[in-house]
Formats: structure tokens, sequence, C-alpha cells
């Protein structure tokens, strides 16, 4: 099991370590700087005290106390050294790098004279060093400051953040509105996006189980209270012998009502996926499948791939077909045309009439008055067009599916 952590402790820690190398990188290149610059200056300074040293040179022999305030100093005139030095003799002017000394060599323009002016590399590393240190004493402050400006940023960055946290700690597990995205980074956004899209589905779920018990006890009240009573008959023994077939038929009734119920509930609940079906195959095994005949017009068409889920499109057709067999006067018909459009249709009485509403039935029907409600709850989820008509005695549903996928290029 994975150990909890702190996304802003994380934050810090690794902008802190970011900070601190590279605050540590750029005292490394300046001290390199001031390393090459120092050493040029202090060339200067040799080359200068060579200079001053050949000057004073023409006013005063006292060697001893300029070797003194300059360093160390060797005075070369007539070929004799007049003042001794630990390194070896140089032949060429200019600076050289000899064993633990940097030395400048410089001649006279008049005259055999020569001096060479030292400083040993120990006292140039030691003010090296000294300057380094005093940057980084500089730059330290700088760098706790930065380090403290860092944790506090991130801290309030994240705020937003730790009251959403926070929000969803404190919710309700009844509570199933939406969550708001208010003042949320953009890296964060999709986070209550994708729960609202849950909550949804959630919601729609659970609205459909309590429709689904809402409409159970109101339809279910009337058969069941007809099968107990045609049930205590039978049981006293005042019964004729319809009733066993009248029970039957309530039962049947009921077991009817129960799957149109359970039809409706999971149309409501959107648990059907999205496909791909074949249309023409669908439409063939439905047909087949109904008690009563069906003419299908294919429009000579072997396959029809539509983004649509099966038993979803067989829910509508089965409930389109069994309301046209149960409320027309002949043999109902379905076309295929293109687009893909499937037409169901069928011959009706004068007056009649659509009805959509739930439990909204016509006169006489002996259906739940669910059908076509439980059409439109499901073409709705599947992205399906349906349009309804009655013309010149005949009543058509047109049912417009999406196109599927293009066949690929020979």
């Amino acid at each position: 099991m994975s150990r909890p952590w702190s996304l802003r402790g994380r934050l810090v820690r690794r902008v802190v370590l970011g900070a601190s190398l590279s605050w540590l990188v750029g005292v490394g290149l300046a001290a390199l700087v001031i390393a090459h610059e120092m050493s040029e200056l202090m060339d200067e300074t040799l080359k200068g005290w060579a200079q001053l040293t050949i000057d004073l040179h023409r006013r005063t022999d006292n060697v001893d106390a300029m070797a003194r305030s300059a360093g160390m100093i060797r005075i070369i005139e007539d070929g004799r050294e007049l003042s001794g030095v630990p390194w070896p003799p140089l032949t060429e002017d200019g600076g050289h790098d000899v064993p633990g000394w940097r030395v400048y060599r410089q001649s006279a323009l008049w005259g055999d004279l020569a001096v060479e002016v030292g400083q040993s590399d120990e006292w140039r590393r030691d003010e090296l060093l000294e300057s380094v240190a005093w940057l980084i004493a500089l730059m330290l402050p700088v760098l706790l400051a930065a380090l403290v400006a860092v944790r506090r940023a991130v801290a309030s960055a994240l705020q937003p953040a730790t009251r959403f946290a926070q929000a969803l700690r404190g919710r309700s597990a009844q509570d199933l509105s939406p969550l708001t995205e208010d003042h949320l980074p953009l890296e964060l956004a999709p986070i209550p996006q994708a729960l609202n899209v849950y909550l949804d589905d959630i919601r729609a779920r659970v609205e459909a189980e309590r429709q689904f018990a809402t409409n159970a006890a109101h339809e279910l009240r009337t058969p069941v209270a007809a099968a107990s009573g045609q049930a205590q008959l039978i049981a006293a023994g005042l019964s004729d012998e319809a009733a066993a077939e009248r029970l039957s038929g309530a039962l049947n009734r009921m077991g009817h009502l129960i799957d149109r119920l359970l039809h409706l509930s999971r149309a409501e609940a959107g648990v059907a996926g999205h496909g791909p079906s074949d249309l023409v195959r669908v439409a063939r095994m439905v047909a087949a499948d109904l008690d009563t005949p069906v003419l299908f017009d294919d429009g000579e068409s072997e396959t029809i791939s539509i983004p649509v889920d099966p038993d979803a499109l067989a829910l509508i057709l089965r409930n389109l077909l069994r309301n046209a067999a149960d409320h027309g006067h002949g043999t109902p018909r379905m076309i295929l045309s293109p687009g893909p459009v499937l037409t169901v249709s069928n011959t009706v009485l004068p007056g009649a009439s659509f009805h959509h509403v739930m439990f909204d039935k016509s006169a006489g029907s002996k259906g739940a008055g669910l059908g076509l409600a439980i059409v439109t709850r499901v073409a709705q989820a599947q992205g399906i067009s349906v349009d309804y008509a009655i013309v010149d005695g005949t009543a058509s549903v047109a049912v417009r599916f999406p196109p599927g996928p293009k066949a690929p290029a020979a």
C-alpha cells in the first residue's frame, strides 16, 4: 500500500531543491568569474609593481623596503642579483607560473636592468577564498528569503485545490448536486467535470429507480387487487370455471406491465451502450420474434452499420411494432430508406392519435401506456430522432439513425 503524500509538500521540496541547486550553480559560476577577474587584477598589480620598482631603482638603492612593500622582488642589474627570492631566475619578460608562485618579469628600456615581482599561490588562493566567502555570506540571506517566498507562493497557489478537497470531504453522500468549478486551475478543472458526469449518471439512475418504484406501485395496484380477489374466490370455492382463466389473465397482464416498467427504468437510467449494430439484422430478428406478421422492405440492403446499441435498437423496434400491431388494423410494415431511416406504419381508425405521456392510452387499449414513452427515452439516450405522423388513415413513425462509419475506399 502506497504511503499518503502531500502535493504541497512535494511541490515545496522540489521547488526548494531546484532553487538551491540553481543558487549553488550561480555561486559556482560567480566564483569562477571572480577568480578570473582577480587573477587579471593581481597580474596587473604585479606588472605595476615591476614598473614602479624600475622607476624607483633609478632614485634609491633601498631594495629591501620595496621588497617588503610589494611582496617578493628580484632585481637583476648588470648580471648581478640585488635581492634574493625563492623562485629560479626567468629569462623572458611577461607573466609566468612557477611552482608555488605567480611571477611577472619586466626589463628596463635602458641599461642592463630587469625586475621580477612574485606573489605566492597560497596568498592568491586565500584572497580568492575570502572573496567567495563574502559572496556566499551576502547571497545566503537572499536564498533563505527566496525559499520562504516559494513556500508561501506554493501554499497560496494550491488554496483553490485545498478548498475543493475540503468541500468534497465535507460533502454528504446523499448530495448529488453538481460540483462548482470556480477558481480551479486548468490542470484540475477536468476533475469536477468528470465527477459531475458521474453524479449526473448516478442521479439519473436513482431517479429512474424512484420513478420505477412509483410507477410500479401505481400501476400494479389494480392487477394485484384483481388477482387477489380471484384467488380468494377460488380458495373459498365460490368461483366459476372461468375464475382460473381470469386469474391467469390478471397475472399475465401484471407480468407484461412489470416487463414494460423494467424497460422504462432501463431507458431512463441510460444504461445502454452506443453500438455499433447492424440495423438490417436487428430489424429482421425483431420482426421474426413478434407474434404477428410484419412486412419488411429492406431496400435490398444486406447490412447497415449504425452507432446504436443493439439492445436499445431492438427495444425501440419491438415497442413500435407492438404498438402498430395492437392499435392498427392491418399488417405492420417496416420500410428502410437512405439516411438511414426506418419507418414503421399501419392503418388506423379515424380519430386515432399517438399517446406519448406515460400511462396515457386510448380507450379499450390492453397495453400499459408505456410503449412510446420507452421509445422516446431510449431514442434520446442513443441520439436517434423519431417523427410521428398520421396521414390518410395511416400512422407512421420515422426513426432517423445517426450515420455509421464509412466503408474504407478500395
